[in-house]
């Protein structure tokens, strides 16, 4: 799944990198070097929580 500019909030940290989150979700975050690096961490970090639900679902 990819990420469209609407999903997520991007923004500038003190120490110059970037963190962002799902606008949906706060709980779903990620820090990056650069605003690309954030988005792309928030990616992979959003994929590993969908398969983990994934996960809890076929135990119960």
């Amino acid at each position: 799944m990819r990420l469209k500019r609407e999903d997520y909030v991007l923004e500038r940290t003190s120490d110059g990198g970037y963190f962002a989150w799902l606008s949906f979700n706060m709980q779903c975050n990620a820090y990056g070097d650069s605003p690309e690096e954030a988005v792309l961490n928030l990616q992979q970090v959003m994929e590993e929580l969908v398969n983990d639900m994934y996960l809890v679902e076929d135990f119960v």
